[in-house]
């Protein structure tokens, strides 16, 4: 806000929905049982990301379920699940996005290379962002069942491929596709204006935003730092201590969730009460000190060759 006050319109993070089980066990059963049940409380289904043990689930026991309950899941992945990972009709999925065959290896193993350290982080982002041309574009929405019909990239407009003759002659800032000769003539999705992807196919690793660009950055971390930060808040031991086993002396699972859900609905309140706290309501002061933003320049800034100007 101007007044560098919080938001009244921004919620803090709470926690919603608890599942106890033993650690990395049975990951896509008790996500799914809480987000089934907020589902059925009313609350709209939105972005979805977790750590890695989830999208390394079983598509039937986590991925397409989550799906089918409206969610949009946004994945990180292991250094073995990056660059090409399925593969339907001639179309290829890159990092969980469906591109076209011929689209150029330093495209396909950019983040490989980037975990290899044969290329940069700056020219990484370059090689994200010259993904785009070759991505198959949407035709139709998802229908009832999932499909989904997608058009090759040529004949969206978005590149140039000698396959089909009328995709040339565009202009140089389309990119010309250079398929590789076949002696069975090219796939399904160079054949046809397009195909229809079925929500089975490449589901294990299928995701609603192209991996590393902007808008991924921006959603992905977003919803993990702020799990994170809520772990942090909820373990302070001179608060809640959820990580000390201390502060539920008793056995048994089910004993130890209902202390658990305890623990976090106080964390929870605590979390409101401090927001409502910051916030300058009916033009009164908050009660609490809000931090102001410095208008002096960060150290980071600094370079040896003089200050940094901002490029967003």
């Amino acid at each position: 806000m101007d007044d560098n006050t919080p938001n009244p319109d921004v919620l803090p993070v709470l926690v919603l929905g608890v599942s106890l089980d033993r650690p990395g066990h049975r990951p896509a059963y008790n996500g799914l049982k809480v987000l089934s049940r907020l589902r059925e409380r009313g609350y709209e289904p939105g972005y979805l990301a977790g750590d890695l043990a989830y999208n390394n689930s079983e598509p039937e026991e986590w991925q397409l379920r989550v799906r089918a309950l409206g969610y949009k899941p946004v994945y990180d992945y292991r250094v073995d699940q990056l660059g090409k990972q399925a593969e339907t009709q001639g179309a290829i999925l890159v990092e969980g996005t469906w591109y076209c065959p011929s689209m150029p290896e330093p495209l396909i193993d950019a983040t490989k290379d980037l975990h290899a350290e044969r290329i940069d982080r700056g020219t990484w982002i370059r090689l994200i962002a010259a993904r785009k041309p070759y991505r198959l574009m949407p035709k139709e929405n998802e229908d009832a069942e999932g499909h989904q019909r997608v058009m090759c990239p040529a004949e969206a407009g978005k590149a140039q491929c000698p396959i089909k003759p009328h995709t040339l002659n565009r202009g140089i800032h389309l990119p010309l596709v250079d398929p590789e000769p076949s002696p069975i003539g090219p796939v399904k999705v160079c054949r046809q204006r397009s195909i229809t992807l079925a929500p089975a196919e490449g589901a294990k690793h299928w995701q609603v935003l192209d991996f590393g660009g902007a808008e991924w950055q921006k959603v992905y971390f977003r919803l993990r730092n702020s799990v994170e930060s809520y772990n942090g808040y909820a373990k302070n031991p001179l608060a809640e201590g959820i990580e000390a086993s201390g502060t539920r002396r008793i056995r048994g699972i089910a004993a130890q969730t209902v202390l658990l859900v305890f623990q976090l609905a106080h964390a929870n309140r605590r979390k409101i009460k401090n927001w409502v706290e910051t916030l300058a309501l009916d033009g009164r002061r908050p009660r609490r000190r809000t931090h102001h933003r410095r208008r002096t320049k960060p150290i980071g800034s600094w370079t040896p060759t003089g200050y940094l100007k901002p490029t967003g």
